[in-house]
């Protein structure tokens, strides 16, 4: 059953999050995917690349001095920000065939994106 998701959405971020987490499977499923096809333009290619590099690399900021919960926090909420973003982008620049012909989920890629982009305005409005 697919859900009809408009901005703003009418879900909780503790939801969004739920099926975002869901689809984080399909997401990297189509991230090798693109990867693997030759249509998929070449910068898309290096976005998707750098983003695992992101992810893989143990380089984060951290404040001596700020030792106290809400500037640990900032450690774990850039990097979804920087990811959010990256994943939008990635989308936005990748020919809409190829995205759906890759993406498995049981929730429309569109529905997905929304979550994606009700999150990070989310963070964004939170900080």
């Amino acid at each position: 059953m697919e859900k009809e998701l408009s901005y703003p959405l009418d879900i909780s971020t503790k939801e969004a999050f739920k099926e975002i987490a869901r689809g984080i499977p399909c997401l990297l499923k189509l991230f090798y995917r693109l990867l693997c096809d030759e249509r998929t333009p070449r910068q898309i290619k290096w976005w998707i690349g750098g983003s695992a590099l992101y992810l893989l690399l143990p380089v984060n900021l951290k404040f001596r001095n700020l030792k106290r919960f809400p500037m640990q926090l900032l450690n774990y909420v850039d990097d979804i920000i920087v990811i959010f973003t990256v994943v939008q982008r990635i989308f936005k620049q990748t020919p809409e065939a190829l995205l759906e012909e890759h993406w498995d989920h049981d929730l429309s890629l569109t529905d997905w994106r929304n979550l994606l982009f009700k999150i990070k305005t989310d963070i964004q409005n939170f900080i």
